[in-house]
């Protein structure tokens, strides 16, 4: 998901989003500017996309997507 996706959402998704993902990313010492963290972003915008506002189910439904995330890149030979 692109830049352009994020700056097509209200300012309290931009806000939810920018929120979840910058503690996501925090909590797991990952750079912003990473794979994973832009993973993050693209998966948080997602969410915001389809219509999620709770910044609860956001975060809940971003770290299992990451640790989802990660399990397929250790599986992939």
């Amino acid at each position: 998901m692109s830049l352009l996706t994020l700056l097509s959402l209200d300012d309290d998704s931009i806000e939810l989003v920018t929120r979840a993902v910058r503690q996501w990313c925090e909590d797991h010492k990952v750079p912003l500017e990473s794979p994973q963290g832009r993973e993050a972003m693209s998966e948080a915008t997602r969410l915001a996309v389809g219509g999620e506002k709770s910044p609860e189910i956001i975060a809940d439904a971003l770290g299992r997507h990451m640790r989802l995330a990660h399990y397929k890149q250790l599986t992939v030979i």
